[in-house]
């Protein structure tokens, strides 16, 4: 495949990891808006690709030469591996945001897997660790314990590994997001405003109160 769009973020560290995970996002607001936010050093976030609705992959932290930097995508966060309890994930993760509102109401589209599919056949052939479809994480299985909840319910996780892992065991990655809170959030849906501007500025506050309300629900149990 053609290399992604190479969008200059200041928000990593110039310093190799040694992947063994990729972390799955969502970007609760639009395209312009995510690139806004990894290009502004104030943010102090970016994760390495960000995968649009129409399926176009931007490159914001370098990963797809083959030697991936310490993107700022997954903060806090901890996952144990077996025996191994794996902590700071930005220093052992590929982060991929996907461009959506909030993946607990919204579906992704066919592109974004399409996308997925290649991004994953792609790395699997620079990171031997992404070989194995345990290796592929959400965010909230590595921080749902403090609210994070992407890629969330609407997230295809079956689909995404029958189609990045055939043959291999599909690993169970369920949603942080409580199903009383999501059918609590789709009830703000309509009243979302359409005005990009807009729209960015309500879904963003809808993610930090998914979070805050995911944090109260889990505690630090995950």
């Amino acid at each position: 495949m053609d290399a992604p769009h190479r969008i200059d973020s200041p928000n990593y560290d110039p310093r190799p990891i040694d992947v063994r995970f990729l972390v799955l996002h969502y970007t609760a607001v639009d395209r312009v808006r995510t690139l806004e936010i990894f290009t502004d050093p104030a943010r102090k976030a970016a994760a390495h690709l960000v995968v649009d609705v129409d399926g176009t992959i931007y490159e914001c932290v370098p990963c797809w030469e083959g030697t991936a930097l310490r993107g700022w995508h997954a903060g806090v966060s901890r996952w144990r591996d077996g025996q191994t309890l794996w902590e700071g994930l930005n220093d052992w993760s590929i982060g991929v945001e996907l461009v959506n509102f909030n993946g607990n109401l919204f579906p992704f589209s066919e592109a974004q897997y399409a996308a997925l599919e290649a991004i994953v056949a792609h790395l699997r052939r620079c990171y031997p660790a992404l070989d194995d479809a345990n290796a592929v994480l959400g965010h909230e299985q590595i921080a749902g314990f403090r609210g994070k909840a992407d890629p969330g319910w609407r997230f295809d996780w079956p689909h995404f590994f029958a189609a990045c892992y055939p043959g291999q065991i599909a690993p169970s990655r369920p949603p942080a997001c409580p199903a009383t809170l999501r059918n609590a959030l789709a009830s703000l849906a309509e009243f979302a405003p359409v005005e990009p501007d807009a729209a960015n500025a309500f879904w963003e506050r809808v993610s930090l109160l998914t979070e805050t309300a995911v944090a109260l629900a889990h505690g630090d149990d995950l």
